[in-house]
């Protein structure tokens, strides 16, 4: 599943009406400009959990009927008809999850990574993302227990689109960070 975003698109209608609203729509028109560019800037420049943040929000709007485990507390589990298994693994570590989806009694979890994307640094590899030895134990619990496990792979771009790619978990996407394996 793919989807293309766009805040751009609020500018080509901004644009439509710039000549409608004056002098003042071409001011408003050139300060929500330097705004985004700054922002953007600031988004280059920031530690990596503000990108995950953004990511984990943008993925939440577009997989309908998921939460946010940080935004939700743990007894929120008591009104789904999963198993005690599920839950209780889920209970443990609450703090791996970045998006949750119940449905019926089919649990599936959503780990949603983050990556700005510039033109100079393209390349024809594919990049991995850096998990912990403790998450990728976690995982295989999970999957064990039939819990389904996704991929979302969020790329922001320069002009304020972004892309959206959701897929399987295939641990091979991923490369263990050798600090964690102590």
């Amino acid at each position: 599943m793919q989807i293309l975003i766009s805040l751009a698109e609020a500018f080509d209608l901004l644009k439509m009406f710039k000549s409608l609203l004056g002098l003042f729509g071409h001011a408003y028109f050139i300060y929500l400009h330097v705004i985004l560019a700054f922002m953007y800037l600031q988004l280059n420049n920031c530690h990596d959990s503000l990108k995950g943040e953004i990511g984990e929000v943008i993925a939440k709007s577009v997989i309908k009927n998921s939460f946010r485990a940080v935004d939700a507390n743990k007894s929120l589990l008591d009104q789904y008809a999963i198993n005690a298994q599920q839950k209780k693994l889920l209970l443990d570590h609450w703090f791996y999850l970045d998006l949750i989806n119940i449905t019926d009694d089919k649990v599936t979890l959503y780990e949603v990574k983050t990556k700005k994307y510039f033109y100079k640094q393209l390349t024809r590899t594919q990049m991995r993302y850096k998990i912990s030895k403790q998450f990728l134990d976690f995982c295989n619990k999970a999957l064990a227990l039939g819990i389904d496990i996704k991929f979302v792979q969020i790329t922001l771009f320069e002009d304020w689109k972004c892309g959206i790619i959701i897929k399987d978990f295939n641990k091979n996407d991923f490369f263990v960070d050798k600090r964690t394996l102590t």
